[in-house]
């Protein structure tokens, strides 16, 4: 592999993980909290997920449940349909702009895939890797994720929040609106 071809694939590596925000909130938002479109995923998300763990005390799974954490995570074939979802349209950009970006747009897929369901089942079995608390920017991801378990349309993105700050849905620890320009608002505002 050429540098320059290396350079292309690690650019396209960048965009591709920027792109996963806005992929990550659409899915999380329309396939994870919305019945219309496939109900089995709504079904293990938001009525089994969301009522095993809220925004509240029961946002982690206790120390000795070993039953529940298996609503944690997605079904074993997630990460390849999310590729074999995505393959068209990556060589379909390789194809027309005669840009190497591919394997990187892979690889960015893997990694976004990989970072959240590893990320999430830590933020909901605390007991699995301590350490990553220690980390201020896991403990802010995980009480932007907890938020999302009191506020289910709101803060949808688990890795990179920045499809929430965009889109509108971002809300901070106390519930309150945030928003790109303008004025939070409180999280009793925000429902009149």
């Amino acid at each position: 592999m050429s540098t320059t071809t290396l350079f292309w694939e690690l650019g396209a590596f960048v965009v591709y993980f920027l792109y996963g925000s806005y992929f990550e909130w659409f899915f999380h938002r329309y396939l994870f909290h919305s019945p219309k479109y496939i109900y089995r995923t709504f079904q293990a998300h938001t009525l089994v997920h969301h009522q095993i763990y809220k925004g509240d005390d029961t946002y982690y799974a206790p120390e000795d449940d070993h039953e529940h954490p298996e609503h944690v995570t997605m079904d074993w074939w997630a990460l390849l349909a999310m590729i074999a979802f995505h393959l068209p349209f990556l060589w379909l950009v390789q194809r027309l702009t005669g840009i190497p970006s591919l394997w990187g747009g892979v690889a960015a897929i893997t990694v976004y895939y990989g970072l959240y369901e590893s990320l999430h089942w830590v933020m909901h079995v605390p007991r699995a890797v301590r350490a990553l608390r220690r980390f201020r920017w896991f403990r802010f991801l995980d009480a932007h994720h907890k938020v999302h378990h009191k506020y289910m349309l709101s803060n949808l993105n688990v890795i990179l929040p920045l499809a929430d700050l965009t889109l509108g849905t971002l809300r901070d620890a106390d519930g309150r609106k945030v928003r790109l320009f303008g004025r939070a608002k409180t999280a009793a505002s925000a429902a009149e």
